[in-house]
């Protein structure tokens, strides 16, 4: 047993026989996101091409939706729900015990850009990790209890460079984390057909779904 209770609360509720699920979705994101902007000449712009990240959040948002839909995460839920200013939404997988973000970021020892819905579900991630919380802690941790409230845990990965990937504990207070994982691009997974293609662009079509979802959800927006 780890020594680390946020690290003990992370591979409990994401077993590792299903990390290397993990870098192989997050590949497909990115292939269909540059897959997108390959076909579609207003993406091909300089300033089209700044629309990539959100491509990447997109697509990500959409495979892990996939996974969860499919069977392939046994006992997670999924759920799409609004920022903090109704502007989008966001995908969030549950376990019975926590909420599950999928975030871009440069610096994975770093939490995720401020947002006020990670804020919020990160307070909790204080009750309850440690024995020796005051009484104001304990009771919260009762209550919290009580409520079925689930803790917050990331899955970070490279914002541009997909060279990182990691599951995350976030502290509740300091920009860093309580618990991460190893970098899981390194761990063995399964490739896609399309990674990596030649200069003149992919060989083969990644999943044409998924590039005709977030076409459509870009025509929605527009």
């Amino acid at each position: 047993m780890s020594d680390n209770p946020a690290e003990q609360f992370t591979t409990e509720e994401v077993p590792q026989s299903l990390w290397s699920l993990i870098p192989t979705t997050i590949r497909r994101a990115y292939i269909a996101a540059d897959a997108t902007i390959e076909g579609a000449p207003y993406l091909g712009t300089p300033g089209g091409r700044y629309q990539r990240g959100d491509l990447i959040m997109l697509a990500a948002s959409y495979e892990f939706q996939k996974l969860v839909k499919a069977g392939s995460l046994p006992s997670f839920d999924g759920t799409w729900e609004y920022f903090a200013r109704p502007t989008g939404k966001h995908f969030v997988m549950l376990t019975s015990r926590a909420r599950i973000t999928i975030n871009q970021v440069e610096d994975p020892r770093k939490k995720p850009r401020v947002a006020v819905f990670r804020n919020n579900y990160a307070e909790l991630n204080e009750v309850g990790l440690f024995d020796d919380w005051d009484e104001n802690l304990i009771r919260a941790r009762e209550e919290a209890a009580k409520d079925g409230e689930r803790r917050l845990l990331h899955i970070l990965h490279g914002y541009q460079d997909l060279n990182f990937a990691h599951l995350a504990y976030p502290h509740p207070e300091r920009n860093r984390h309580i618990y991460r994982s190893p970098n899981l691009m390194r761990m063995p997974h399964e490739m896609p057909l399309t990674d990596l293609p030649p200069p003149e662009g992919p060989s083969e079509s990644p999943d044409p779904e998924t590039i005709e979802n977030i076409q459509r959800h870009l025509r929605d927006d527009e």
